[in-house]
């Protein structure tokens, strides 16, 4: 796709053959959010131990060999290899434990009983596990002969000094954390957390903990998109619920884009009469696209106001996971310093047959499952978008394509895990 020009995609969003606003393709939006969102780049220090799920705004170059020594990654007993043969008796000297290396020199052929992480001594170079080695009293008996250097972690094997250990941009998770302590590093620049402002919208939406009437629903939304929104350690503000009232939707969202680098709404983007969020939103900022040609999830905007950008989510809470999800959680990594980057996808066979009409990339809640002819994933029955049942029953969507029609059993179709995503 052509480079675009923010001005070009406001003021005309006919200027591109390619683009239509009122059907935007999964991989167009994709391309587009790629195109428009800016990193923030505020960083700060933190200690390692508070670290986890934030996103590194330095690389982070080893400042020691790891391991720093040649150790042995067995129990078991440490050789000079040039005097071992087929046929080996050979005894015992001492017993070097990790943390204690052994200070004397032995220029015999005589070895060392050894314990995983023990030190390697001075022209010691072949580890044998124990349980290939017969012992009696202090003398060992094995008929082989063992490479050299097996069984031994070398200096440097893991990561060499100087070497780039971590790169500015990874967001950080648990094994990140462990490798960083390895290297002895107890502080690291991160990119500052970014702001979320967040409210959903409708006068039907009731408070949790409320009696409803027929004609309300309870307000899932804000605790579902909250809820992934706070996963990733962003500094959100929740608003509320606001009703259905032009003014006061206007006057909020200006508010949360002063103090936000991102706003989150649910509902009040669609083509209803009390729909006013894309109509406010071009009155105050810019609407870069809204309408997307997937299933379900179909009325989402995208914009800008001013600094701050705004992601519209529908009203249905399984439409607005969908979006959220697919689009506005990558954005706000990419925002954050790392990268927009895909969904892990597997593909697995399917269990039954799919029956859909072509024309919009669809996300299907379905069931990863082993039985004795393998892996496979069973489309749930509820697909409404309202049914948030079926998203909490499902553990994968299945991702069919705009192309492509009927599936048949045993097909192989694309998933994402939702593992993967949450």
């Amino acid at each position: 796709m052509k480079k675009l020009k923010l001005t070009q995609l406001v003021d005309n969003h006919g200027c591109l053959s390619e683009y239509d606003p009122n059907a935007l393709t999964y991989n167009k939006a994709v391309d587009l959010l790629k195109e428009f969102l800016i990193k923030k780049n505020q960083d700060s220090v933190i200690s390692i131990k508070d670290a986890s799920g934030f996103i590194l705004a330095k690389d982070i170059k080893s400042p020691i060999d790891v391991p720093n020594y040649n150790n042995s990654a067995m129990d078991g007993y440490v050789f000079k290899s040039k005097y071992l043969k087929k046929k080996n008796e050979i005894k015992v000297a001492g017993q070097i434990l990790a943390g204690h290396p052994v200070g004397k020199k032995i220029a015999t052929n005589e070895c060392f009983q050894i314990m995983t992480g023990g030190m390697i001594p001075k022209e010691f170079d072949t580890v044998i596990p124990q349980e290939f080695i017969t012992k009696k009293e202090d003398t060992v008996f094995f008929d082989f002969k063992p490479k050299k250097n097996a069984n031994i972690r070398l200096i440097g094997e893991d990561i060499k000094k100087g070497e780039v250990a971590l790169k500015k941009g990874t967001y950080l998770n648990p094994c990140h954390i462990g490798l960083i302590a390895s290297l002895g590093i107890e502080k690291i620049r991160v990119f500052k957390p970014l702001n979320i402002g967040f409210f959903s919208t409708g006068d039907e939406v009731k408070k949790v903990g409320s009696k409803i009437k027929p004609g309300e629903v309870y307000d899932s939304n804000r605790y579902l998109i909250s809820s992934m929104i706070k996963n990733n350690n962003y500094n959100l503000t929740d608003y509320g619920n606001l009703s259905d009232d032009k003014k006061m939707l206007q006057d909020q969202l200006k508010e949360a884009a002063r103090y936000s680098d991102v706003v989150v709404t649910t509902g009040g983007v669609s083509v209803g009469e009390a729909d006013f969020m894309k109509e406010i939103l071009s009155k105050i900022g810019q609407v870069l696209f809204w309408k997307m040609s997937i299933k379900p999830g179909r009325p989402m905007a995208f914009g800008k106001i001013k600094s701050c950008f705004y992601f519209g989510l529908p009203g249905n809470p399984v439409s607005a996971a969908v979006t959220f999800l697919q689009f506005v959680q990558p954005s706000l990594k990419l925002l954050s310093g790392s990268n927009f980057e895909p969904i892990p996808e597997l593909k697995i066979k399917l269990s039954s047959n799919i029956i859909r009409k072509k024309g919009r990339k669809e996300f299907l809640r379905g069931l990863i499952f082993s039985d004795k002819d393998g892996w496979k994933v069973r489309p749930l029955n509820q697909q409404g978008s309202g049914m948030l049942k079926s998203m909490s029953d499902a553990n994968c969507f299945i991702i069919i394509n705009e192309d492509v029609d009927n599936l048949k059993k045993d097909d192989l179709v694309v998933v994402q895990p939702f593992h993967s995503i949450f």
